[in-house]
């Protein structure tokens, strides 16, 4: 009974904690662990334009896809290559092939742009946690102890940047704990210094 109990208490204080994320914070908020005496101090999305640069450059490409496999159908009789009576077929078939290759890209480029925003950092009071999809059928979780942060760096390398706010944020580690990058993020100076006020109360309260 005091199992269960206990096992209620987490959920409730879990669910409390995702009041107020984004439907996709929620979703990913599982995979990341969460003591009952934890707090969730920030939920960090990639910023929007990464995912619209995506969808431009591959709506880009499709485009281009269809319009060199039309204008080659179109151009077929200059190639001075004599198709006897299947030349009309040819330049269907071709077009059709433009057609296809051109949905398969935008698919791809969706599903580049689902995994994109797929990707949600977690800030507590004790841990900073990742949860990414690397591709639709690989989950990366990565989660650090505040305790163990030494430095945080923000880079913002060119104009859109600084322009639109974004960069990556490096976060530095003790001992033999692997740095963590965390790219495109929006706002990236406060989410650094909420990370660095996190670390200073860790240490405050446990010590390092």
């Amino acid at each position: 009974m005091v199992a269960m109990a206990q096992t209620e208490t987490m959920s409730a204080h879990r669910l409390q904690a995702c009041e107020g994320m984004s439907a996709m914070g929620k979703k990913l908020f599982r995979y990341v662990e969460f003591d009952d005496t934890e707090e969730l101090i920030a939920e960090i999305r990639k910023h929007p334009i990464g995912a619209f640069a995506r969808g431009i450059t591959g709506a880009f490409i499709s485009l281009i896809i269809v319009l060199a496999t039309s204008a080659l159908a179109l151009n077929l009789d200059n190639f001075n290559i004599d198709f006897g009576d299947n030349s009309h077929i040819i330049k269907l078939i071709l077009i059709a092939v433009g057609l296809v290759l051109g949905l398969l890209a935008l698919a791809a480029t969706a599903l580049t742009v689902v995994i994109y925003r797929s990707s949600v950092i977690f800030i507590t009071d004790q841990k900073i946690a990742e949860v990414m999809y690397v591709s639709i059928f690989n989950r990366k979780v990565t989660q650090l102890g505040v305790g163990s942060v030494e430095d945080v760096t923000v880079q913002q390398r060119g104009l859109f940047p600084r322009l639109f706010n974004y960069g990556t944020i490096v976060v530095e580690t003790a001992g033999e704990v692997e740095n963590c990058n965390f790219t495109m993020l929006p706002n990236p100076n406060f989410y650094s210094q909420k990370i660095i006020q996190d670390h200073e109360l860790y240490v405050q309260k446990y010590g390092n």
